[in-house]
C-alpha cells in the first residue's frame, strides 16, 4: 500500500515539477523578450528617428542565413530600401516590401555593400558579407592604422545609411592578394542568427 502510495505521489510530484519548469521557461522568455523591447524603445527615444517597430517571424528558404521576413509592410509605412536596426547596432535593409510583410537583407549577404569608417582612426572603407558568412571591410589603404577590437560603424558617405550606426568590430586583418590595400574581419555587434524583434528607420 505505501509502495502504491509512493509511487504515485512520486508521479504525481514529478508532473508538478515539469509543469512548474515550463512555467519558469515561459516566464523566462517573456521577460527576455520584455528586455529587449525596451531596449527598442530606449533606442528609439535616444536616436531621433522615426522607426517602426517590427517582429521577426521567419526566415527566408532560398537565403537562410542572411535574409528574414518581418510582420510589417507597406500599410505600416516600410518600403524598400529603408535600414533595420537593433539596439545594438546595424542589422540589414528591406529589399522587399508586401503590405503586411517585409523582407529584410542582413548585412552578412554578399550582396549587401556599406560605406564605413573606423571609429577610433576614421579610416573609411566599404563593408560587406561574404560567402562564409562573415563581414569584411575591404579597400583600406595598405598602411592602415587598424587594430584587432576597433570599432566599426557607418560613415555616411551615402545616403543609404545614417551615419554612426554600430556595424562591429575588427577581429583580424590582412592584405588583399594584390599588396595594394588592405582588409579587416568584422564582427557584427548584432547576433543576426538570433534577431526576433528589430526597428526599421524612416528617413
Amino acid at each position: 500500500v505505501f509502495y502504491h502510495r509512493n509511487y504515485v505521489d512520486a508521479g504525481r510530484l514529478r508532473s508538478e515539477n515539469d509543469f512548474l519548469r515550463n512555467v519558469a521557461n515561459a516566464r523566462q522568455e517573456e521577460l527576455q523578450e520584455l528586455t529587449r523591447i525596451r531596449k527598442l524603445l530606449e533606442l528609439k527615444e535616444v536616436s531621433g528617428y522615426k522607426v517602426i517597430a517590427a517582429r521577426v517571424i521567419g526566415r527566408d528558404p532560398s537565403n537562410w542565413a542572411s535574409a528574414l521576413i518581418v510582420d510589417k509592410g507597406t500599410l505600416h509605412g516600410v518600403r524598400k530600401g529603408l535600414v533595420v536596426v537593433t539596439f545594438l547596432g546595424l542589422a540589414g535593409r528591406v529589399v522587399d516590401a508586401g503590405q503586411t510583410v517585409s523582407t529584410v537583407m542582413l548585412i552578412n549577404d554578399p550582396h549587401l555593400s556599406i560605406s564605413s569608417r573606423i571609429q577610433r582612426t576614421r579610416q573609411e572603407g566599404i563593408v560587406s558579407g561574404s560567402l562564409g558568412g562573415t563581414l569584411l571591410m575591404k579597400f583600406l589603404p595598405k598602411d592602415s592604422d587598424i587594430s584587432i577590437g576597433d570599432q566599426v560603424v557607418t560613415s555616411g558617405l551615402t545616403p543609404l545609411y545614417p551615419k554612426g550606426l554600430m556595424i562591429g568590430s575588427v577581429t583580424a586583418t590582412g592584405a588583399d592578394f594584390s599588396g595594394a590595400s588592405k582588409y579587416a574581419v568584422i564582427r557584427p555587434s548584432v547576433d543576426l542568427a538570433a534577431l526576433e524583434e528589430v526597428l526599421v528607420i524612416v528617413p
